[in-house]
């Protein structure tokens, strides 16, 4: 049995960086009711405070015309219906006006258009309007809260140009928003696997031809990670093969190490896009092993990172077409009937921990097992996972607390049908439609049902599984 080791002396101010914020899929969802409204829920109970999607710019958003005439009521009610709902847009600038895009280069079910476009002043003169429409619109004041993101993974086929034509279409976005407001932040490269970021911080360390004393042409980083083989797979299905979580911490690791050597410890950099796999309707989103994954991840890339936008917020997405079945893989913290994943109970988790993190571990450290312990108003709070490696049954973890926690307290366990319906579903014979019966069967199982613990009592977790315990202080202060 392992032994948890506690210094109630050695406290941090948490960032409560995964409250930052989450994706959905792209910009015309947010005209349909289940989506605001599931959003506003995440708001209220997740803390989420910002919203980044793709396609504000596509043509089912009308934002220009074939007659080059250039139009933003409809990018202004999704943004509306964001603050609605509580939060705050990260503007992904995406993707290219049919009637500006140098061809018919599109992938995703929406059409997500990836060419270049074939007037680059017109490009510009486009992210200006946008930029003085958002202004007159919402107040200079409020669009200074958000962040301008250029474009959506250029390393791959979501941009159909070069490196360097990126970069020419970051330059020109960044001008003109810039144009607008100079207190506007506008980042990126916004790149899978953490690929260009030397290049990028490079490339806006140069002058700017417009203005040469501007210095480093970059508010802030962001880039995106999975930990499968795939970094984006354009289909309606998709099995992936599983890399173990700690990509990503190697990964940021190295995008943090980059920044530090140029621009400083303190320069922002976003966790953009995340889960544990790029698959689109890969069912190890839906698995009650997800909920270790997010609560490992989120610890590990604290020390790297300022905030996180998960992906994504809902089953109510559409990029290889809509899905309706109550599970179906699809990258969600929420089904399309509402049902809370595990993944959902790990952010709900990670927002119930304590402002103040305090120095946890255990004294038999393994990849698979981990705690994130933390403080405040007379409680502790002990966030703990027990990861599945992919490709193994995983490691059952058993462990004592310390004398400190001798109180006792409450414990939240992510579990199969307790927090995590999907394994119910599955008992259930897939339904595809769901009766009364079965409706209520998996309301049941996507809820955590709370339980006592005394503080003598060890704590087991089982792989795949995650819990919260809250510890009653018993006025005793012994570190260990």
């Amino acid at each position: 049995m392992k032994q948890l080791i506690l210094n109630l002396e050695s406290r941090s101010e948490s960032s409560r960086y995964w409250e930052f914020g989450v994706n959905t899929c792209h910009a015309p969802l947010w005209f349909r009711n289940d989506l605001t409204a599931q959003m506003k829920r995440m708001r209220e109970e997740l803390g989420f405070r910002y919203v980044r999607f793709h396609g504000v710019l596509n043509d089912d958003m009308d934002v220009m015309r074939a007659d080059g005439t250039f139009h933003f009521d409809r990018v202004i009610q999704v943004y509306d219906a964001v603050r609605n709902a509580g939060m705050r847009p990260f503007v992904e600038l995406s993707s290219m006006p049919s009637a500006l895009a140098s061809s018919d280069a599109s992938l995703c079910h929406y059409g997500f258009r990836s060419a270049p476009p074939r007037s680059w002043k017109t490009f510009r003169e486009l992210i200006a309007a946008f930029a003085r429409a958002l202004t007159e619109h919402f107040g200079a004041d409020e669009v200074k809260n958000w962040y301008f993101e250029v474009w959506n993974e250029p390393d791959i086929p979501f941009w159909s140009g070069t490196m360097e034509e990126y970069f020419k279409l970051y330059d020109l976005a960044r001008s003109a928003v810039k144009s607008v407001c100079a207190e506007y932040r506008v980042g990126g490269p916004a790149t899978s696997k953490t690929k260009w970021i030397a290049e990028f911080i490079e490339h806006a360390s140069k002058p700017s031809p417009e203005d040469p004393s501007e210095g480093i042409r970059c508010d802030f980083i962001s880039t995106h990670a999975y930990p499968s083989d795939l970094p984006f797979l354009d289909s309606a299905e998709g099995d992936v093969k599983l890399q173990e979580a700690g990509v990503l911490r190697t990964l940021y690791a190295a995008a943090r190490a980059e920044l530090d050597k140029t621009w400083g410890t303190d320069f922002p950099l976003f966790i953009g896009e995340w889960n544990s796999s790029a698959g689109p309707y890969a069912f190890n989103h839906d698995d009650c092993n997800n909920a270790p994954f997010i609560c490992k991840t989120m610890a590990e890339l604290r020390a790297f990172c300022c905030g996180s936008l998960f992906w994504n917020a809902s089953d109510i997405y559409e990029e290889g077409g809509f899905h309706y079945t109550p599970f179906h893989g699809g990258y969600g913290l929420m089904t399309v009937n509402d049902f809370p994943k595990a993944a959902w109970h790990a952010f709900r988790f990670l927002r119930e921990t304590g402002p103040e993190i305090l120095e946890a571990s255990f004294d038999e450290p393994c990849e698979e097992h981990g705690v994130l312990a933390s403080g405040g108003e007379g409680e502790l709070r002990l966030l703990v996972w027990n990861y599945r490696r992919p490709g193994t049954a995983g490691v059952p973890l058993e462990f004592s607390l310390p004398p400190c926690c001798g109180a006792g307290g409450t414990i939240e366990r992510i579990l199969p049908g307790k927090g995590s319906a999907y394994e119910t579903w599955i008992a259930l014979g897939k339904p595809d439609f769901l009766n009364k019966e079965s409706f209520d069967a998996l309301d049941r199982a996507s809820r955590v049902v709370p339980e006592t613990f005394s503080g003598g009592e060890a704590v087991r977790l089982m792989p795949g599984s995650a819990a919260l315990l809250k510890i009653r202080r018993d006025g005793k202060e012994e570190n260990r």
